[in-house]
């Protein structure tokens, strides 16, 4: 809970801020700071993998003390730096820290749990603390910006320094990343494209990236070209934020004692492209339309997102899940960018309304993948009740 906080709060105090002062506080022009903000992405989204399978030999505790470490640097020089070589380092190491953390912290966290229930109850937890840290940081970050995007550079990067120190310090060394002798790399990557059920999870899960990175795009052109103000897209990262903290708990128990993985996973997509709709119907009430779409992606978000990294090791072999987890979030990010680039040509020049089209791809979105999903995995859980039998 504490890296989940952590995390969340020293990444968010520095990001959402990092283009307006590469291009007002330092003068780059547009196409350097789309490199600089590119090479962030791609240092992170394209090394999960990469991250996820040096956790599984390195163990995964040094892995998350590296991407610890390595981020406090990075923010720190980011914040400081105004020449375009030391940005563009300060990029690279910045995104290639989470793509080291994020999977072999996921990682971990699924090997320490004994089963399917205690990892639920922990990846909700770790997703609430997330959601706090995601609330606080862009408050923190706009009254230190507004200091010195330096100062910024200092705190966020603090921040992961101490955090390095105290998982040095606590963090248990009882979890290993294999038990069995280790394999080639080329021999492990082979075995996730073998896995064929696996593949056909990682695809429908993806339409989770596809439908929640639109609240970076589609809707600030949809608030935009509705003539609202710009604090009408921050009241959507606040509704977010606190739902997340205020109801995960709550949606957590309801998913063990009611609904649970399949139906929970199914619903939620399915919440979550629906929340869509309002764009279509409420189009003469923006801010209604708004505010709505926001509680009903929430609460489909915190009903699913959990659950995908609960589910992951049901297909990972030992000594695999940093792997598995890294590949899981490389591909979500690779068609998280592919989507983007079509939702930017189907949006058009600035300012003009989204066409409706767009709502109702979303829409399908997230009932097919909603659907599928729902149906592989009530069929994977009756298989395995079977074999259990």
């Amino acid at each position: 809970m504490t890296n989940g906080l952590a995390f969340n709060l020293g990444f968010y105090m520095m990001l959402p801020y990092l283009a307006h002062h590469l291009g007002s506080t330092l003068g780059l022009t547009g196409w350097i700071t789309g490199l600089i903000l590119g090479i962030r992405v791609f240092s992170q989204q394209g090394l999960f993998l990469l991250g996820g399978t040096l956790g599984d030999r390195l163990g995964y505790r040094p892995a998350i003390l590296g991407g610890c470490l390595i981020r406090a640097f990075g923010f720190a020089l980011l914040g400081w730096a105004d020449s375009v070589p030391v940005l563009i380092v300060a990029a690279f190491l910045t995104g290639f820290a989470g793509a080291l953390f994020t999977p072999c912290a996921q990682a971990y966290l699924a090997a320490e749990c004994r089963d399917a229930e205690q990892r639920h109850q922990a990846f909700a937890l770790h997703n609430l603390a997330s959601e706090a840290g995601m609330l606080l940081g862009p408050l923190a970050g706009l009254w230190l910006t507004n200091l010195s995007y330096a100062a910024t550079g200092c705190i966020s990067g603090s921040i992961f320094l101490l955090l390095t120190v105290l998982q040095w310090r606590y963090l248990p060394k009882a979890v290993l990343a294999s038990k069995s002798a280790p394999i080639s790399v080329l021999t492990q990557w082979h075995s996730i494209w073998l896995n064929r059920p696996f593949l056909r999870f990682t695809l429908c899960a993806a339409a989770y990236p596809i439908l929640f990175h639109q609240l970076y795009l589609a809707i600030p052109a949809y608030i935009q070209s509705a003539h609202q103000p710009a604090s009408l897209l921050s009241s959507v990262f606040v509704i977010t934020a606190l739902i997340g903290v205020v109801l995960q708990l709550s949606v957590t128990h309801w998913v063990k004692t009611k609904l649970g993985t399949p139906r929970a996973i199914g619903i939620g997509l399915v919440c979550m492209g629906g929340s869509y709709v309002t764009m279509l119907y409420l189009a003469e009430m923006p801010v209604m339309a708004v505010t709505l779409q926001a509680v009903l992606f929430s609460f489909g978000s915190i009903l699913c997102y959990p659950l995908f990294s609960v589910r992951l090791p049901h297909y990972a072999g030992d000594g695999q899940l940093g792997c598995y987890y890294g590949f899981y979030a490389s591909f979500g990010g690779c068609v998280a960018l592919l989507s983007n680039i079509v939702v930017g040509r189907m949006l058009g020049n600035v300012g003009t309304k989204p066409p409706e089209i767009l709502w109702y791809v979303l829409i399908g979105v997230g009932v097919l993948s909603g659907w599928l999903l729902y149906r592989q995995l009530l069929s994977e859980d009756k298989q395995y009740e079977s074999r259990a039998g």
